[in-house]
């Protein structure tokens, strides 16, 4: 018999610390930016999340995952791209 772990509420997203998985994402980006630029990149790892985190509170939900599919971070298959401005079905 094949035992999971479930979890408590399904609709609850991931969260570590007091951080869910975008926020998350976002202080992984600047960590790697600052290790891999160096010197004074340092401080956008401390300056970067601290604008970006309470800007992307203020926004409604998805609102993170709608401005990165809006750059080109990943593609919908079967949608137009971000710039259509007209949709034929």
């Amino acid at each position: 018999m094949n035992e999971s772990r479930l979890p408590i509420y399904l609709h609850q997203p991931l969260q570590v610390l007091w951080f869910d998985a975008h926020e998350m994402a976002i202080i992984v980006i600047f960590y790697l930016g600052a290790a891999i630029f160096g010197g004074l990149a340092w401080i956008s790892l401390f300056i970067g999340p601290a604008l970006l985190i309470p800007m992307k509170r203020k926004r409604a939900r998805g609102w993170f995952s709608h401005l990165a599919y809006a750059n080109g971070f990943f593609e919908l298959k079967g949608y137009p791209i971000p710039t259509a401005t007209k949709f034929h079905e």
